[in-house]
């Protein structure tokens, strides 16, 4: 199965993610320009005007000095402290203010407009070192804006500026000059006396000049002129520019690229010139500095009161660009970007809110929102916005709380904090400190016991001591402090008595000393150590201090703060406290829990982790448990025998006192007895319990059973003291708005699905976020549509609505989500087409998204990324089709058709359901195949008479089928399909679904024939979400149905009845036969019974022949009697039939009946799909079957070709509106700029030039505008917009320059014209030029010098028309787009002219037309009708004086363009002027497309192709590269020398890093335009040859001068020796004709082709070395001195040879001819036509002769294999047959034409 759609291979043109067209526009560098010209000509004004209309920051001397006072910067401090002291600011401080102001914040991002830089001045720098500086600008200037004016003009304006003193303003002379005034004034006057219709207008100019002239009157005597506006020093002025600024700009120009170059005309007026050069910008697509607005809402109270939430629906609608368009959330919502660059996550003041690009920034401090507003780049720029990673993590032991925080520092390149490490040193020192204060407490201690042993001691010597009076208690206690005594050391003196008591042994040294104080001190070493809260706060903040030092070395672009994940920090309200107290709580606080399982999961890794420990505890605890339970049982055995034996001992008789002794015996004896006993037990238990203790196996045990061992109950309590802990702590916590908490459950999750979850967490601050939407949203919407009702715009979209019901039109309007009206989940997991609801419905970045039910909504509101397009559109599923109609309407045929048409599957649903059925029915059952009854009586009885073995085998098979059983479900399916009865869902579920979810019809597609049949069907596949994308139904009458069923029907009713009454006859005639047979069979028995009876009769009466005839015949008529009876035929009653009409009568109510109950469920199935919103398509099926299927496939196709776009919506705003977005940079410009995007599709090249007459149509698509040039254009876009924006995005406009010359009447006004509507070119004859100036420029030195001439009635001199052509060309029109010069030049003088001008056509067009169609179309005109007016020079004379004129000049200028530019085109001028247009247009598109691939390679580095540019031979020499005229690609690959310098074009030449270079062809050219660098040096792997190595092609006077040097190789070809392997034969005398030069020796060759070789090759063939022996000179033999052989060799055998082997292959035979004389002809006419002695014309005519010869010769042949044996109609003939029989005919009795 074909594949339904391919995928484009184009690129989009525009970036399809918003975000990602944000960013590229937030790294695109700003436009910057700089203004040059003259002192004086307007360059501050112009930057001042441009820097407010671009929003750029103007950069201007002047103003800077202003600004830097203003804003008292450092610089403005010192230009403040110098103005107060009476001193000029020095050019270095303004130059340093100058650069200092390009590289701020805010140029880079709006941009700049330079004026005044470079100055005139050199006080501080040269203009070379400040053309320097702009060249090293970081920022580098890209359009250079020059003003062009001429030094008279120029002086004479400036020197009439006057200046009002008190204000500074300049006036013009036409401004404050009394006469210049009144001259107005008067023009206005005479302006209302021609236009009576502009009166209005013509009175206010004249109140307004009034009004002027009355302010000027007053303070015209207070205008003052300036030093520097007098005339002489403004001249001086100008000179020195000249002197040493002007051609340091003409270099800085010339390395310009041309269409970032704006000359204007200075002679215009200021708002012109704006004009001009931003319809240039535009016309470039460059696009605007982007700005920052305040949303200041007009009334503050209105945001007091209101919600987070609600903040940003208020700000949204603050000065609004239009109703609908509201300013649109951001993903930093109300957080601050520039505290966020910073590191901190701050919520932004609404008051400071602003928007940005279209959406809404709120910032959180004046200073942010300053530092914003000056350059909002570095704090939206990837990869902000994100979180700065302030993180503290919380957990348990064992929940992976270390793992999980190394994941999020490695996420976010930061660091991991470890409390536990950072403490440690601190902690450490605490415990040095308690270890000295407890040596210092041990000592004092042991010093009072030493005391008071000594003391003891000295009383225990006295009587009575103290050793009498001590217990055993206190006798222990002094033991230890005598211990503890030794390890006292004693610093102070004593006593001698007490020195000499002490023992020499208790020194500090003494080792006992040593290792009491030594365990004291680790007793104390192993206590824990508290530390304060404000402690860990206090080393936290050390280390985050440290930490942020290297901050931004995490990444680029990273925050200053931040970074820092926290781990192992005390979960207490004091700790937090401490954080919050020193500003360190954290963004994000992460805990990590184990609720779920009642920490079982903690347990399990704590297990895991210390199993062996754990293992051998559990082992101790069982064999305590084992060892305790067999002591138990032991005691259990022993009192269970000590009461057996007393109770035998009670049972014994008293005895007497002799037994006594025995019984004590025996008493001592059993007592001995029991501790053997006991001995044993005891042996036998030790054994038990060692054996038992062996025994003992390690149980297993799952993770549930770890929550009850003793040995867990530690890390349990632990687990439990967290929770208590986290519990308090959390809701502390969540107090702070700002925290982002994730409490996370670890059980069953991988540390890698943690870190998502706490990613999500960690930026959910930072995505757009999705609402449902509210009543809100659509009060907002209403209040749109009232705006938009309320607004005066005649577009095409009102009018279009106004005829739409309110639902629609507002519906059209909305802006609708990236699946358009359609579920996003439904199309993302279930991959189907479902119309949402408006009813569910939700709101994401602004753009509304419907949902097929509230479970698909609140999905999509969790996490609404999943569901939406990013950077291509979402893929739609295959066509599926649902096609309806009753039986009969064709449904099949044309799903069938259909679904071969556009790739995808047909499935038709009742032959699905027949499938299912076959194995069991083995034929297809319902209506369509019941139609008629089971078969007759007849036909039944005839099979009942058939043979007996083949009735008794289709008995068992009809039984064996009776047998089948179906199953409830094919119980179900065959009731379908005999009463059309709904299947239930049940069973449609195994069926349906599949279509929808499994492969292959999934990816492919389907055409649903005949489901859903019934309502009920319909609501299932809504309840499923099994929607088409369209629902086809094929309406036909009931006339129509019956003319389609009906005649089929019948025809088998007809056959049935012929088949019947065949069955009868064939019964009947069996039946008559199978009685004839019984009863011959019953009369041959009869018979010979009756002959037996008559045997016996006669044996016993004798004969009688007489009697025996006679009961003979008695007995023959008994017999037939007896048949007669026994074979009694009975008549049949022939069932009646059914007549013709009857059966066509009910055979009509049968279709119609089954008609009405079709096409009533299709209704039902109609409504129920309108209500699930599935598109529904009524196709008339009455028509013929081709024409239906074209109206559905018309229908469907459009879903097909449009699947890109299928989710795509685009708005239709007015041109206002448009131009409003992208000044405000609401919307951005797309890449096709002002060009339609269907006709660059087209192939258009042309860009139009905008005005009044081309209106543009422009529309929103995403986060672009298109404009297009006309409606039509606009929705063909609207349909498909992926098929147009994905295409090569277009090259930069070319401005187009050509001319147009001819003679008259030839029609170079018409093509021009048609350039000037059809793409807005300036057309511009010289009469166009020299009015242009008289009309703009009457007072500039041009205009006078012009008016001056014409008053006089002279012709205007070239050059005056030439500086006026220069001038008009100016126009901004003929800049941007183009112009058309028509009719000029012509003259070579005007030529030179135009060439010293700089004015180069890129094509000149020359229209040919000889004089006799001059003369036609003159008369043509006269008897137009169209003629003007006035009178015209169009008499023959003038007409053959003009004519005459031409033709003496065209000459030369047509050898002039075609040597030197090679840019002349001859156009056939007799052809229709439409021919001429397309014909010409060709070439200029050739042209234009071959400019612009010529600038984009360039721009980008790469080698491009230099033909059709007009480069001359000198400047061709002037820029060729290293390799000169030779090609460098064959020097390289070949190590050829091909010399280019043959010929002059340069089709295959190309430029390269500023250098030209020629190629020996077309593959060359290609090798060197992809890889240039490899041809050229460095990497070039053959340089050329110096100049005295490379060979040098020779005349034949050449030759002659270099007499005496003779040819080397003794004038043998070297070529043809050294190609011929060096042979004998190969030594072939060269020709003179044929020479070349290299390392100064001579060399001729035998013909062009070996000079070649050679020149290409020339170290391969100069020095070789001739044989010993060489050929004998070759002496010229007359032809008639050889004999007869050679005369014939060498006069005639190739010619005989050429023909005779013509003949020979072709064997020829002329009708009618024979053989021998055919062939003669043929070699006669052969020997004629290729007579190289022959004229050419000559030759020309044997040569038809012979092709005549050849054809006429192959008649026979082809008669041979065309003509039949039998007479054949003409209609049926082969064509031509006719017309070659008739020519063989015609050959009879004629020979051919030329013998």
């Amino acid at each position: 199965m074909a594949s339904q759609e391919e995928k484009q291979p184009q690129p989009f043109t525009d970036i399809f993610n918003e975000d990602e067209a944000e960013k590229f526009f937030l790294l695109s560098k700003p436009t910057c320009m700089i203004v040059l010209g003259k002192p004086g000509s307007g360059k501050k004004t112009l930057a001042s005007k441009l820097a407010q209309m671009w929003k750029c920051i103007l950069i201007e001397a002047l103003e800077v000095i202003q600004t830097n006072i203003h804003e008292e910067t450092e610089y403005g401090l010192k230009c403040q402290e110098l103005l107060y002291k009476g001193q000029s600011i020095s050019e270095e401080l303004v130059t340093e203010m100058i650069l200092k102001k390009i590289e701020s914040p805010e140029v880079a991002h709006f941009g700049y407009v330079l004026s005044g830089f470079p100055s005139l001045s050199e006080e501080y720098m040269t203009v070379s070192q400040q053309m320097e500086k702009i060249r090293n600008l970081k920022l580098k200037p890209d359009f250079l804006i020059n003003i062009k004016c001429s030094d008279y003009d120029l002086c004479q304006r400036v020197s009439g500026q006057r200046q009002r003193p008190d204000s500074g303003q300049i006036y013009q002379r036409k401004q404050w000059d009394p006469s210049l005034i009144e001259k107005q004034k008067k023009s206005s006057d005479q302006l209302e006396e021609e236009n009576e219709e502009a009166e209005a207008e013509a009175e206010e100019m004249e109140e307004e000049i009034e009004q002027d002239s009355l302010k000027m009157s007053e303070m015209i005597h207070q205008l003052v002129q300036r030093p520097e506006d007098m005339l002489e020093n403004m001249e001086e002025r100008v000179g020195l520019y000249k002197d040493i600024m002007l051609r340091s700009l003409e270099v800085l120009m010339a390395e310009q690229d041309s269409q970032y170059l704006i000359e204007l005309d200075g002679n215009r007026e200021p708002d012109e010139l704006l004009a001009s050069v931003v319809i240039r910008l535009q016309s470039m697509g460059v696009r605007n500095g982007a700005p920052i607005i305040r949303l200041q809402s007009p009334q503050e109270e209105m945001l007091e009161g209101v919600e987070n939430d609600e903040i940003l629906r208020v700000l949204s609608s603050f000065k609004l660009i239009a109703p609908r368009y509201r300013w649109r959330r951001s993903r930093w919502g109300q957080v601050c970007p520039v505290a966020l660059k910073n590191g901190d996550i701050v919520m932004g003041i609404p008051e400071l809110a602003v928007s940005f690009l279209g959406k809404m920034y709120v910032l959180s401090s004046p200073e942010a929102l300053k530092m914003f507003m000056l350059n909002p780049r570095p704090y939206l720029l990837p990869p902000m916005p994100m979180p700065p990673c302030k993180v503290l993590v919380f957990g348990p032991p064992m929940s992976g709380r270390t793992t999980i925080c190394n994941l999020i520092a490695n996420k976010y390149k930061g660091k991991v904090l470890d409390m536990a490490e950072l403490i440690q040193s601190h902690v450490e020192e605490l415990r040095e400190k308690e270890a000295e204060r407890m040596r210092r407490d041990e000592i004092e201690k042991a010093t009072a016991a030493v005391k008071d042993r000594l003391e003891s001691e000295k009383q225990s010597e006295e009587p009575g001591g103290l050793e009498e009076e001590l217990s055993a208690e206190e006798a222990d206690n002094s033991e230890e402090t005598e211990k503890m005594r030794k390890e006292v050391h004693f610093e102070e003196g004593s006593s001698t008595e007490e020195s000499a008591v002490i023992p020499e042994e208790l020194t500090d040294h003494h080792p006992e000393d040593e290792e009491v104080v030594e365990e004291a001190v680790e007793g104390s070493s192993e206590s824990e150590v508290m530390l304060s809260p404000e402690t860990y706060a206090e080393i936290l903040e050390r280390a985050i201090a440290e930490l942020t030092k290297k901050n931004k070395d995490r990444f680029p672009g990273a925050p200053e703060k931040g970074g820092w994940v926290v781990d192992n920090f005390p979960l207490s309200e004091g700790h937090w406290s401490a954080l919050s107290e020193r500003g360190l709580l954290p963004d994000t606080v992460v805990c990590l829990k184990d609720t779920e399982t009642n920490g079982g999961c903690i347990l399990r890794r704590t297990y895991l982790a210390n199993k062996d420990e754990i293992n051998a505890k559990i082992l101790k605890r069982l064999a305590k448990e084992a060892l305790e339970k067999g002591e138990e049982e032991e005691e259990e055995e022993r009192r269970e025998m000590q009461e057996m034996l007393t109770s035998e001992g009670e049972e014994q008789p008293q005895e007497d006192a002799e037994e006594k002794e025995p019984e004590d015996g025996g008493k001592q004896l059993s007592s001995e007895t029991e501790q053997a006993s006991q001995k044993q037990s005891s042996d036998s238990a030790d054994y038990k319990e060692e054996s038992e203790t062996t025994e003992i196996m390690l149980p297993e045990f799952e993770e549930n059973d770890l929550l009850d061992m003793p040995e867990m109950e530690e890390i349990k309590e632990k687990i439990d003291l967290f929770m208590n802990d986290w519990q308090t702590m959390e809701s502390e916590i969540r107090q702070s708005s700002l925290i982002q908490v994730a409490a996370l459950e670890i059980a069953e999750q991988t540390p890698e699905s943690l870190l998502s979850q706490i990613i999500l967490v960690m930026e959910e601050p930072f995505k757009y976020r999705a609402w449902e939407l509210s009543n809100e949203d659509l009060d907002e919407e209403a209040e749109d549509l009232a705006a938009e009702a309320e607004a005066v715009e005649d577009n095409e979209a009102e009018e279009e609505e106004n005829e739409e019901d309110e639902e629609k039109a507002k519906e059209k309007k909305r802006h609708l989500g990236d699946t358009k009206h359609f579920c996003p989940v439904s199309l993302k997991e279930d991959y189907v087409l479902y119309p949402g609801l408006p009813e569910h419905a939700a709101k994401y970045q602004e753009k509304i998204y419907y949902f097929a039910n509230p479970e698909y909504t609140e999905k999509f509101l969790k996490n609404p990324e999943e569901y939406v397009a990013h950077n291509e559109p979402i893929q739609a599923p295959p066509l599926r089709v649902c096609l309806l109609g009753v039986c009969g309407a064709g449904k099949t045929a044309c799903a069938r058709w259909l679904a071969d048409k556009f790739g995808i599957f047909h499935i038709q649903f009742k032959e699905y359901l027949q499938e299912l059925l076959l194995p069991k029915t083995k034929e297809k059952i319902g209506l369509d195949f019941d139609e008629e009854p089971e078969e007759d009586d007849v036909e039944i009885q005839l099979q009942e008479l058939q043979d007996l073995p083949q009735t008794t085998t289709k008995t068992e098979d009809e039984e064996s089928k009776q047998e089948v059983e179906l199953t409830d479900e094919e119980e179900a399916i065959k009731a379908s399909l005999m009463d059309a009865q709904p299947l239930p869902p049940e069973i449609l579920d195994n069926i349906v679904p599949d279509w929808w979810r499994k492969e292959p019809f999934r990816s492919t597609g389907f055409i649903l024939d005949g489901f859903p049949r019934t309502p009920d069907e319909a609501e299932y596949l809504s309840e499923r979400g099994l929607c088409p994308d369209i629902a086809v139904y094929i309406r036909i009458d009931e006339s129509d149905i019956l003319e389609r069923l009906l005649p089929p029907r019948l025809k088998k009713w007809k056959e049935r009845q012929k088949k019947k009454a065949e069955n009868k006859k064939k019964l009947k005639d069996l039946k008559a036969k199978i009685r004839n047979e019984k009863i011959a069979k019953r009369r041959a028995e009869l018979l010979a019974e009756q002959k037996k009876r008559k045997e016996e009769e006669d044996l016993a009466e004798g004969e009688n022949d007489e009697n025996s005839e006679e009961e003979d015949e008695t007995a023959n008529e008994d017999i037939e009697a007896i048949l007669e009876e026994e074979f009694f035929e009975e008549e049949e009653e022939e069932r009646e039939e059914e007549q013709e009409a009857d059966a066509v009568e009910r055979m009509q109510n049968e279709i119609i009946g089954r008609f009405d109950s079709e096409r009533e469920g299709i209704e039902g199935v109609q409504e129920e799909l309108e209500k699930f919103l599935i598109p529904q398509a009524e196709i008339n099926g009455s028509r013929k079957l081709r024409i239906v299927r074209y109206q559905i496939y018309c229908k469907l196709n459009p879903l097909v070709e449009n699947r890109r776009s299928i989710f795509e919506k685009c708005y239709p705003i007015s041109l206002p509106l448009a131009q409003m977005m992208l000044v405000f940079s609401y919307k951005f410009p797309s890449s096709f700029g002002q060009w339609d995007p269907i006709k660059v599709k087209e192939g258009e090249i042309i860009k139009p030039a905008q005005n009044y007459e081309n209106t543009l149509f422009p529309v929103i698509h995403r986060q672009y505008v298109y404009f297009f040039s006309s409606k039509k254009n606009r929705e063909i876009f609207m349909n498909d917009p992926i098929k147009y924006i994905c295409q090569p995005k277009p090259k930069p406009p070319v401005s187009v320059k050509i001319a147009i010359v001819g003679p008259p009447k030839s029609g170079k006004t018409t093509v021009a014209k048609k350039f000037e509507s059809a793409y807005g070119l300036r057309r511009l004859s010289m009469g166009d030029a020299i009015r242009f100036v008289l009309n703009n420029q009457p007072e500039s030195e041009l205009g006078l010098q012009l008016n001056w001439h014409l008053h006089r009635g002279l012709t205007v001199p070239d050059e005056l028309a030439t500086h006026a052509l220069d001038v008009a060309l100016l126009d901004h029109v003929c800049a941007t787009t183009g112009v058309v010069i028509d009719g000029y030049p012509v003259t070579k003088k005007q030529v030179n002219l135009l060439e010293v001008a700089r004015i180069i056509p890129v094509k000149i067009f020359e229209l040919e037309m000889d004089a006799k169609e001059v003369f036609r179309r003159a008369l043509l005109d006269k008897e137009s009708t169209n003629r003007p007016s006035y009178p015209v020079h169009d008499s023959s004379q003038i007409l053959a004086i003009k004519n005459s004129y031409y033709r003496q000049h065209i000459d030369a200028i047509r050898t002039y363009y075609k040597k030197e530019r090679q840019n002349w085109c001859v156009i056939d001028a007799s052809q229709s002027k439409w021919w001429i247009w397309d014909k010409v247009l060709q070439e200029v598109q050739v042209i234009v497309q071959e400019i612009q691939i010529y600038l984009e390679r360039i721009r980008e580095g790469k080698a491009a192709s230099i033909a059709d540019l007009c480069i001359t031979p000198e400047e061709l020499q002037y820029r060729l590269g290293e390799f000169q005229q030779y090609c460098p690609v064959s020097l390289a690959d070949k190590g050829e020398l091909v010399d280019c310098s043959v010929t002059s074009s340069l089709q295959f030449a190309a430029e390269f890093r500023a250098h030209y270079y020629k190629m020996a062809s077309q593959e060359e050219l290609d090798k060197f335009l992809s890889r240039p660098e490899i041809y050229v040096p460095p990497l070039a792997p053959r340089p050329l040859p110096p100049q005295d190595k490379l060979p040098q092609k020779l005349t034949a006077a050449e030759v002659k001068a270099l007499f005496p040097k003779s040819a080397e190789m003794q004038g043998y070809c070297p070529v043809t020796y050294l190609d011929g392997k060096q042979r004998y034969e190969a030594l072939v005398p060269g020709n003179t004709e044929y020479a070349a030069k290299y390392q100064d020796k001579l060399y001729v060759f035998e013909s062009e082709e070996k000079l070649l070789k050679f020149m290409r090759l020339p170290e391969k063939y100069w020095n070789l070395k001739l044989p010993q022996k060489l050929p004998p000179v070759r002496e010229p033999i007359l032809l008639t001195a050889l004999p007869m052989a050679g005369y014939l060799e060498q006069g005639v055998a190739t010619s005989l040879i050429k023909a005779l082997n013509e003949v020979g292959c072709l064997k020829p035979k002329f009708p009618f001819l024979s053989v021998r004389r055919t062939a003669l002809l043929f070699v006669a006419c052969h020997l004629k036509a290729y007579n190289a002695r022959s004229p050419a014309h000559r030759r020309q005519v044997y040569r038809r002769r012979l092709e005549r010869l050849t054809e006429h010769c192959e008649l026979i042949p082809y008669l041979g294999r065309a003509m039949p044996r039998d007479y054949m109609e003409p209609q049926h003939r082969p064509l031509g047959f006719d017309l070659k029989l008739q020519t063989f005919l015609s050959l009879k009795d004629n020979s051919p034409s030329f013998v």
